[in-house]
């Protein structure tokens, strides 16, 4: 594969090296994108979420965005306290709270989805637009299995562990 950079040797096809590569030049570009936002990409994902009805309740929200629940109960306080979400009683469990976008949540979600698109296309730019939908739709498939599997990474560990035993 001819790529316009050499890989370092070993490294190259590394699955989890390659990965963080990305990862990283994507976390970097979104943060500064996100600046003004308040909670930045974990605060954009929570008003996605909730813009999208993600997630029953902030417990579930948490658990599907995987931020620990305290994290979660001061970036919805911050969230609120900007106007882009609120907290409002789940009809069917009123002791629950559902995390609702709110109008003006709704358009700063609209502004920062445009400005991340610009990310994307930076992140991206060595793909082919094929490539590209292709990437997005094998990284959905697998994020839809390992959603579905709870995350459960203890067949790999274990699968890893006997595979070293031998």
């Amino acid at each position: 594969m001819k790529t316009e950079h050499e890989l370092p040797a070993g490294l190259d096809d590394t699955l989890g090296w390659l990965l963080a590569q990305v990862f990283q030049n994507h976390l970097s570009a979104s943060q500064r994108a996100l600046e003004g936002f308040p909670g930045s990409q974990r605060g954009y994902m929570v008003v996605n979420a909730a813009a999208h009805g993600c997630a029953r309740n902030q417990i579930d929200m948490a658990n599907q965005l995987r931020l620990d629940r305290t994290v979660m109960v001061y970036l919805v306080d911050q969230l609120v306290e900007a106007g882009l979400v609120e907290r409002v009683p789940d009809p069917a469990d009123r002791r629950s709270k559902m995390i609702v976008a709110t109008d003006k949540g709704r358009v700063r979600l609209e502004e920062a989805t445009a400005v991340l698109r610009f990310v994307d296309d930076h992140v991206l730019a060595p793909l082919e637009p094929g490539e590209r939908a292709h990437l997005r739709e094998m990284l959905q498939r697998l994020t839809a299995h390992y959603l579905a599997t709870g995350g459960d990474y203890r067949e790999a560990c274990a699968t890893a562990a006997a595979a070293t035993d031998k």
